[in-house]
């Protein structure tokens, strides 16, 4: 399992290097791991850094998922955040949806998920990483029916990694339940 310390974390003058508290994130050798905090606790800039650790693997794929294009590609949104971590390792930025590529058909796209339905869009979809930005935004439905496409042909172990902001009335609290120390 690669951990924080496998990542490139200093390309030229660009030091990506986690906190602690996405240190742990990065590491947790769970399937799923969910990233929960406040405004600006870093929870985006760890969930764009977790992928970068298979960047070397040919064929890797990966979607970060938000509820609307318009809050990816919004000014200091994701899209924008991505830019600072993905463009130093060399990748290239494609929209018309939002992506980034790398010559050895490693992929990391940005994809809206609005209405349930939308989901139908992945039907036969193999996805090695699985983020979701902001998942309490999202429906127990919608979640679980990505988690039916989290598959890997690559030979990166399925995984699936969120964050999300503390919200007590989402699916997402009642599911997080048991975990949670009141």
């Amino acid at each position: 399992m690669a951990t924080a310390n496998d990542l490139p974390l200093e390309v030229g003058e660009i030091n990506i290097r986690p906190q602690p508290r996405q240190e742990m994130f990065l590491e947790h050798p769970a399937d799923i791991v969910i990233y929960g905090g406040s405004a600006g606790s870093g929870k985006t800039r760890a969930l764009l850094m977790a992928p970068i650790r298979y960047l070397n693997v040919p064929g890797f794929k990966a979607v970060i998922f938000r509820k609307t294009y318009p809050l990816i590609l919004m000014e200091g949104g994701i899209w924008d955040d991505s830019k600072n971590v993905y463009q130093p390792l060399r990748g290239e930025p494609v929209l018309g949806p939002p992506r980034w590529r790398w010559p050895n058909d490693v992929v990391i796209s940005f994809r809206h998920l609005e209405r349930n339905d939308d989901c139908y869009e992945y039907k036969s979809a193999q996805i090695a990483w699985i983020g979701w930005d902001q998942i309490e935004e999202m429906t127990e439905f919608q979640f679980f029916y990505m988690l039916s496409r989290n598959r890997s042909m690559c030979g990166v172990k399925p995984q699936v990694r969120a964050s999300c902001n503390p919200d007590s009335e989402s699916w997402l609290a009642r599911f997080l339940a048991w975990w949670i120390d009141q």
